[in-house]
């Protein structure tokens, strides 16, 4: 899964908008949609988003380059 597609599912399943989430991170909407849509974020900006959405993120070392983004559904 993509950290855009975890992100989207998260917001969805905490009924959070796209642009509530961007307002929390210090950002225009458009600029966080952009990035949503390219799957483009830094490391800091997807630790930022896992505080906010209580996800996890953990950094798979036999994968390097990749990330697993992991949260408990039952909330």
């Amino acid at each position: 899964m993509s950290a855009s597609s975890a992100i989207r599912k998260r917001l969805s399943d905490i009924g959070m908008s796209q642009r509530q989430l961007a307002f929390a991170l210090g950002t225009s909407a458009q600029n966080f949609q952009n990035k949503l849509h390219r799957d483009n974020f830094t490391t800091q900006e997807l630790v930022e988003i896992c505080k906010i959405l209580g996800l996890t993120l953990t950094m798979v070392e036999k994968n390097p380059g990749k990330y697993v983004i992991d949260y408990d559904t039952s909330e």
